[in-house]
């Protein structure tokens, strides 16, 4: 019975860790086709005189897509399911 109620509620959440996490991958990777003058507001470490967008940095994607409410969804989801498998693990 324990394992059955895992698996219907991992379910949803696995699906919403995967909606999630392709949608902020996907953002980001929206960032590199931009107009310069468009995305110079999101940087933070990459320095004002880049060429072209594709050009920022990681951490700069990482705190561009922190910005964006899927990205905690996608860590919160992600978080349920590692807690789920462990509790799978130890059984």
């Amino acid at each position: 019975m324990g394992n059955k109620k895992l698996f219907i509620i991992g379910g949803p959440v696995l699906i919403l860790f995967l909606m999630s996490g392709f949608y902020s991958l996907f953002y980001i990777n929206q960032v590199a086709i931009l107009p310069v003058s468009e995305c110079r507001d999101v940087f933070t470490f990459t320095p004002e005189d880049v060429q072209y967008c594709s050009d920022i940095y990681v951490i700069d994607s990482i705190l561009l897509a922190l910005t964006k409410p899927s990205t905690y969804i996608y860590i919160g989801s992600g978080m349920i399911l590692a807690g789920i498998l462990v509790k799978i693990i130890r059984r």
